[in-house]
């Protein structure tokens, strides 16, 4: 028989008394009470920081038409003034201004408005000012779903996150503005730019006949071609006018044509024009060359020289016109101040510029430099 089991009761215990803390006594919890906000500061990082919340907003859902009816007129007023005639109700495209019947157009409005006071502007018909007539236009609320708002809005999130907007690259483009108008600041040319990083080495130098050669190294290669070369293979000729020009820094623009007579090994004999005369005489244009008249004064007469190279020839007619001292002469290529002109291979030229009748009829073909290059560019 199992032995029955005792439930040992708990004596009722009296009431316990629990201390209390006074409330004067208690901690003060101090909650962080967020600073004043500066509405400047505000609207700056809203509108400049690459960290604003316009950045990942719908800019649709902030400029509509529900946020411009919320507006007040004033604020409405201010906004339009700003807006493109397009915006508006009404608005009818115009001519633009280069178009050959604008003007006549602009006057046919302004009669049949028979206002005195108005004004055309832009191509459109306006009242006393665009101010005034966008103040009492109304606007077309298809505008702000129009795509070029649309893209615009779209633009400009971009640049704000690209952080286009901020004091620093603000800063930056008027740097770089003020440096572009005072010349300050230039951009390297593509050639300069592909020359540097190409740099061509001494053992490269042997190549430059090479097809598919650097351009820098066709050009030394093209600079160690002679005139006489170019006598020898007919790209210069007997019966060519070398017509030379060249600006110089004092303000000075010296022009003076010689004609080839004969070549030989000793180099080429050539006719110039006497003094400061720019043309030849018309004797020493025709083909054959006719002698001169015999009343010509012998001031006129014109001078022979040989020449071996174009900065000889160039040297030679600067004594002739005895503008420039040689002191004041700066150095330069002289290939590029001489242009050859030529009579065609069918006859005489049917070109009608003042310079080729005071030539002989003959065209330009190209500075030395220039034939020089191409001959180069062709035989080597």
């Amino acid at each position: 028989m199992d032995r029955p089991r005792r439930v040992v009761k708990q004596a009722n215990r009296g009431p316990v008394q629990i201390a209390t803390i006074p409330t004067s006594s208690r901690p003060v919890v101090k909650r962080n009470v967020p600073a004043p906000v500066d509405p400047e500061k505000q609207i700056q990082a809203l509108l400049q920081s690459s960290k604003s919340d316009l950045v990942n907003l719908d800019m649709a859902g902030i400029i509509n038409s529900r946020t411009w009816a919320m507006l007040s007129d004033d604020a409405k007023d201010r906004l339009k003034i700003l807006l493109p005639q397009s915006a508006f109700i009404g608005f009818q495209e115009r001519l633009p201004e280069d178009h050959p019947i604008s003007a006549t157009v602009k006057q046919m409005a302004a009669v049949k408005s028979g206002d005195a006071n108005t004004q055309v502007i832009g191509g459109e018909v306006a009242g006393p000012s665009n101010r005034a007539v966008a103040l009492h236009e109304e606007l077309d609320h298809g505008f702000f779903t129009d795509p070029h708002l649309l893209s615009a809005m779209r633009t400009f999130q971009d640049h704000l996150y690209l952080n286009w907007f901020s004091s620093a690259h603000q800063e930056k483009v008027k740097q770089f503005v003020e440096g572009v108008t005072n010349g300050a600041l230039s951009a390297p040319k593509k050639d300069e730019v592909w020359e540097r990083d190409n740099i061509v080495s001494g053992t490269d130098i042997t190549l430059l006949s090479v097809p598919g050669s650097t351009p820098s190294a066709k050009a030394r290669g093209a600079a160690e071609v002679k005139l006489s070369k170019l006598v020898k293979n007919k790209v210069v000729r007997v019966g060519d006018v070398l017509a030379y020009k060249r600006s110089f820094a004092s303000s000075v623009v010296i022009e003076k044509d010689c004609i080839i007579e004969s070549t030989g090994p000793d180099g080429i004999v050539v006719s110039l024009a006497p003094e400061r005369t720019k043309f030849l005489p018309p004797f020493l244009l025709s083909d054959p060359p006719t002698p001169s008249p015999p009343n010509t004064p012998k001031a006129l007469h014109p001078q022979s020289a040989t020449i071996t190279s174009p900065s000889m020839l160039e040297t030679l007619l600067l004594d002739i016109e005895g503008q420039l001292e040689k002191s004041r002469r700066p150095n330069g290529n002289a290939w590029k101040y001489f242009s050859i002109w030529r009579w065609r291979k069918t006859g005489f030229s049917d070109c009608s510029s003042a310079d080729a009748d005071k030539r002989g009829g003959r065209e330009n073909h190209g500075t030395l430099f220039y034939l020089r290059g191409s001959f180069y560019n062709e035989v080597e």
